[in-house]
């Protein structure tokens, strides 16, 4: 062991990794608590769930094991509770502990991006993508608060990793649980996923680095975990009403909004006059705070003009891979960026989270670009990385400095402390309050930490279902 420990230490790439994991780690773990402050709506949503999870074992609709969140009303997926119920068991109920999840998982894209690139295009590329990762403004923003579809990056780098690096039959039905899980870490994986799979079983077949055989074993577990949240949608399609089977429950949404995706959505999507077009999310030319700095874009705007090259670059070598019936992780990369960004463009009001399946191969092509222009001219590289690392250095004083001025009223700084004070105040007063949510009842569970059962007995349906909610769980406070 002391030898391995040794020669470790020894690689100079080693050390460099240990660098980047450590700035990863202080980006995205001090004040995680602090910036952004105060609570995301959708964040405050996950956060009572998860904590109903972990005190009572239901959702706050009294659903045992729900397979999905009603949320709102209009669903969350529900991973990301149930990882954060997991830590609040071990460490009590906090914002910290709640945001763990997606700080945890971030780190861990980092690590497996780093260990598949070193894998099977070597260590200086590998180390490179680990560090693109590392400094990129989405990633490190997109750690550092909790949402269900912060995890979708995460496992869909880790279902890559576990079936590129597959051997034997169990490593494939590993793959396939891998795959299945990030079936639960957000609603849009339900198009995305099985699209993608479908387009990389087909090459893993074709350049032979799998059978059929291990294509069928891996698609085992994928089935058996995508099974209940086949039938939650076939129960909201037809409204045949929440079915508890004692060890899950398949919930009925308030609103169903299969909806949302559409043939229509395309050219609206291409149209680069059209506020969220894609190309504008793609590259975060467009204002949304709790994700991106309009200031700094999704992966800096300096590195937009490499990000091109090297899809064009990465495409060659695809097609290359694919002539030549021979593997390239490279075809991966792209494969899972072009079948995707299809199916992005056909969903309804797109927002730069609803793209953030794409944002690590665009890092990857970046990658690509740069290595390219290593091998002709490496002071050009090196100035590159250098000119990067000075806007990475420039936005995390910025982010620090300015965010919660940026996110404003999204995310509720007020509301959890007025609540502490009235209740320690004027514990018996009928109180009007107006705040700036959709449901701000949200708020006041999470003050009071009630429980679900209480918030089930005094909230009835048509209350909870308005944008205004007349009257909290209480039935003291009243919302304007």
């Amino acid at each position: 062991m002391k030898e391995k420990i040794k020669a470790f230490f020894k690689d100079k790439y080693n050390i460099a990794f240990l660098v980047i994991i450590v700035i990863a780690i202080l980006t995205r773990l001090l004040w995680l608590d602090k910036f952004p402050a105060g609570i995301h709506e959708d964040e405050a949503g996950m956060m009572y769930d998860a904590y109903c999870m972990a005190e009572y074992g239901t959702d706050r609709y009294l659903n045992h094991n729900p397979v999905y969140l009603i949320n709102f009303g209009g669903g969350q997926s529900v991973l990301y509770a149930a990882l954060a119920s997991f830590f609040i068991r071990i460490f009590g109920f906090s914002l910290f502990v709640v945001r763990l999840p997606s700080f945890l998982f971030s780190i861990l894209t980092i690590i497996l991006a780093f260990l598949l690139a070193k894998k099977f295009l070597g260590k200086k590329f590998a180390l490179l993508f680990a560090f693109l990762i590392t400094i990129c403004p989405w990633h490190i923003m997109q750690a550092r608060w909790g949402l269900d579809c912060n995890l979708f990056p995460s496992f869909i780098m880790l279902s890559l990793y576990a079936v590129l690096s597959a051997k034997k039959d169990w490593h494939y039905i590993l793959a396939g649980i891998c795959f299945g899980l990030t079936l639960y870490t957000y609603a849009l994986s339900y198009i995305l996923i099985p699209v993608f799979f479908v387009a990389l079983a087909v090459y893993l077949i074709w350049v032979k680095k799998a059978t059929l055989k291990q294509i069928v074993i891996m698609l085992i577990p994928i089935l058996i975990l995508a099974f209940p949240l086949l039938w939650t949608q076939i129960i909201n399609y037809l409204g045949k009403g929440t079915i508890d089977l004692g060890f899950i429950t398949i919930p009925q949404l308030f609103q169903y909004r299969i909806g949302e995706v559409g043939f229509e959505n395309v050219l609206y999507n291409l149209n680069i006059t059209n506020y969220n077009n894609f190309f504008f999310l793609l590259f975060s030319a467009v204002n949304n705070p709790g994700f991106v700095l309009t200031e700094f874009g999704s992966i800096y705007y300096i590195l937009v003009p490499f990000a091109i090259w090297g899809i064009i670059l990465v495409a060659r070598e695809s097609i290359k891979s694919i002539k030549n019936k021979e593997f390239n992780l490279k075809a991966v990369i792209f494969l899972q960026f072009f079948t995707m960004s299809i199916c992005i463009l056909f969903f309804k009001n797109l927002q730069v989270h609803k793209l953030n399946a794409l944002f690590i191969p665009l890092l990857f092509f970046c990658a690509e670009a740069i290595s390219w222009i290593y091998k002709k001219k490496k002071f050009f590289a090196y100035m590159i990385i250098l000119s990067v690392t000075i806007t990475f250095v420039i936005f995390a004083q910025y982010y620090f400095k300015n965010i919660n001025q940026k996110v404003g009223v999204e995310y509720n700084t007020d509301a959890i402390p007025l609540f502490h004070y009235l209740e320690e105040n004027y514990p018996e007063k009928e109180i009007f309050l107006e705040i700036d949510a959709i449901a701000p009842y949200i708020y006041y569970l999470l003050a009071t930490e009630m429980s679900p059962y209480e918030f089930m007995e005094n909230m009835t349906m048509v209350q909870f279902m308005r944008r205004r909610c007349k009257r909290c769980p209480c039935g003291k406070l009243s919302f304007l």
